[in-house]
């Protein structure tokens, strides 16, 4: 019996298609096979204020930063589609997982969920796979870096997001360098929302950045959001 024929790459939306070309030079879909089954499993990655935000800014280029699986990049692409059909959505995330998952002691066994295979993590594929599964690989976009290394690339190649959802670290230097590096990406008028509003570190580095700049900051547990003047 003969192999089943590879499965052909979605259509990009142009706006996609722009920063894939731009970032990666090459459609990265193009001739992958999903490995791995559908598994959205994260964290506060479906909340209500995400799919406002998006209403409101409707962003031809959005970025999701610190996607662990997708769970939160699924729920954005999906309202950006409603909102915004030829828009983008930059995934950063190292896809290494973090040092609070890299931890054998934790009872919640968190530590199966990055996929080592012969001690390298394959959170990646899994991304890449969700995002086949869930329909939305027309949209998203993803960067496996760190979110500093990211901003830094983004800049270069001058690509501007309307939107900006923070998720990565929890410690305050970390949080504070990824609002202040993304602040200066978002174009007037754009939204940067935060998650995990009630970490310490995340909540004196949003404060204080707020604060300085004399920015309204809404709260809606544990999303926080601060909209930059246009």
């Amino acid at each position: 019996m003969s192999e089943a024929a590879p499965r052909a790459a979605p259509a990009l939306t142009p706006a996609a298609a722009e920063v894939m070309a731009a970032i990666h030079g090459t459609d990265v879909y193009a001739g992958f096979q999903p490995s791995r089954a559908l598994d959205l499993q994260g964290w506060n990655g479906v909340h209500p204020a995400l799919a406002r935000v998006v209403a409101e800014a409707t962003p031809r280029i959005a970025l999701d930063i610190g996607v662990w699986k997708g769970q939160s990049t699924a729920f954005l692409a999906e309202a950006m589609r409603k909102a915004r059909p030829d828009s983008a959505l930059i995934s950063i995330d190292t896809f290494l997982g973090s040092h609070e998952h890299w931890n054998r002691d934790r009872p919640d066994r968190i530590m199966d969920s990055i996929g080592l295979v012969h001690g390298w993590p394959s959170l990646y594929w899994q991304f890449l796979s969700n995002m086949v599964h869930s329909g939305h690989a027309e949209r998203v976009v993803p960067l496996a870096q760190t979110s500093d290394n990211a901003a830094v690339i983004l800049g270069r190649l001058r690509i501007r997001p309307d939107l900006v959802h923070i998720d990565a670290a929890h410690e305050y230097d970390p949080v504070r360098r990824d609002i202040e590096n993304y602040w200066a990406l978002l174009r007037p008028g754009g939204i940067l929302i935060g998650d995990d509003y009630p970490w310490p570190g995340v909540k004196q580095a949003a404060d204080e950045f707020a604060g300085k700049h004399g920015l309204e900051m809404v709260v809606e547990n544990p999303k926080w959001i601060i909209r930059k003047p246009a």
